[in-house]
């Protein structure tokens, strides 16, 4: 992973769903800007696939208070899909100068539940571009930790967030599809290869 990055730091969530639908939001740009308040945000290039490898990339902003002060933060993610239960994030803030990684790794348990890790790791914050929240002070294996846990906890938020509409979603086979939800029926034709049924008619 290289010396000049930080330690990994996790959080894990237990909740009602389906890897299906928690790595849809790797193509659902939309959902970005209603659901978790991201500005400007828009897509790089076209989603694209190979075999059981998606990729994704986006730009959006973002306005965090930290510690009272707020802050705007203007990102640049890559998305690595692989299946429904490993997706990988690099992640590229401008404003800064700050690169992260985040795993998001789903787990059903049963028939009905799910279990969701998020795991995030920053490359040291030595000489960055601006600071926050009197983080100058700190050498830089500390402000990394602290910027690390920052950004766990805002992406756990964002998972809860998206709890309560994937706990309300319902099934339809053909679902209609506008223009705003982007590269989701791409995403959904991706999907098939993992399903058996799928596989047993090819």
């Amino acid at each position: 992973m290289g010396t000049d990055w930080g330690k990994i730091g996790y959080r894990t969530m237990r909740f009602p769903g389906h890897p299906q639908e928690t790595t849809e939001n790797s193509v659902d740009i939309a959902h970005l800007r209603h659901i978790h308040g991201y500005d400007s945000v828009h897509p790089v290039g076209s989603v694209s696939v190979d075999g059981p490898y998606l990729k994704s990339c986006f730009d959006f902003k973002r306005t965090r208070t930290i510690a009272g002060v707020k802050s705007l933060y203007d990102v640049s993610a890559i998305t690595h899909v692989y299946g429904f239960g490993y997706s990988y994030v690099d992640i590229r803030e401008h404003s800064i100068g700050m690169d992260a990684r985040l795993w998001v790794l789903a787990t059903p348990i049963d028939d009905k539940l799910l279990e969701m890790t998020l795991a995030g790791q920053v490359r040291e914050l030595r000489k960055p571009k601006r600071f926050f929240a009197g983080m100058q002070f700190l050498p830089p294996k500390w402000r990394t930790k602290i910027m690390n846990q920052i950004i766990l906890t805002a992406q756990k938020r964002d998972v809860l967030q998206d709890v309560t509409i994937w706990g309300k979603k319902q099934y339809r086979s053909r679902p209609r599809l506008c223009q705003s939800d982007g590269e989701i029926g791409k995403y959904r034709r991706y999907c098939e290869q993992f399903y058996l049924e799928r596989q047993t008619r090819n």
